[in-house]
């Protein structure tokens, strides 16, 4: 009887050890990592450029590119992005236009406000920041590469019950010193963008924000 007893617990066992085994790993289930295209505006707000004798404005362009975004256990998260821009400049004084082809680059530590899993979420960005564009005002053949940072807020709308996709609108400030032929001055690049997160893999948890 005593064999009979211990053998007749091998099911039980065997059932407890399967549901252990389909349990998602934490790390599985309370990490995220999405992929975002984007596309928007890029808004120069110092556009005027030189004296009155060879004035030049930076023009509103489009811009494009794409995310690599991480969400961790909690509120934090961590994103790469990258993004081209023609960014058109025009010579006012005798009505030439000509593209400087800058190209974005940015690593940014992402908070959030709301929990990431909601149905509309709400964050805060920054970190630092590369652009490099492949022309100058005053010289085509030379280009130039500015250090600087980023800092942004966004809003996250998610698509079905799952959330696995989700829109995203992102508003953006890029500020360094670039030269444009007249020496290094302070500027502020914004970038308004709107993008299609896809999940890659895992997801947030839904217990935590």
């Amino acid at each position: 009887m005593s064999i009979l007893k211990r053998y007749a617990k091998v099911p039980a066992l065997l059932t407890v050890a399967g549901l252990i085994a389909a349990l998602p790993s934490p790390a599985s289930a309370q990490g995220g990592i999405n992929l975002v295209p984007w596309a928007g505006v890029y808004i120069p707000t110092r556009n005027e450029i030189g004296d009155l004798d060879n004035a030049l404005s930076r023009d509103i362009s489009v811009i494009g590119g794409a995310r690599l975004t991480f969400w961790g256990t909690g509120r934090l998260g961590f994103e790469a992005t990258g993004g081209y821009a023609p960014a058109r400049i025009s010579d006012e004084t005798i009505n030439e236009t000509g593209n400087t082809d800058l190209l974005v680059a940015s690593a940014r530590l992402l908070l959030a406000l709301s929990p990431v899993t909601n149905s509309v979420g709400f964050y805060i960005a920054a970190g630092p920041a590369l652009l490099a564009r492949g022309g100058n005002p005053f010289d085509e053949d030379r280009s130039s590469t500015d250090f600087g940072g980023t800092a942004g807020v966004g809003l996250r709308f998610a698509l079905g019950e799952s959330g696995r996709t989700a829109l995203r609108l992102d508003i953006e400030d890029y500020f360094y010193n670039g030269d444009f032929g007249g020496g290094d001055d302070f500027q502020n690049d914004l970038v308004a963008s709107l993008g299609l997160s896809i999940a890659l893999g895992g997801r947030a948890d839904s217990d935590e924000p």
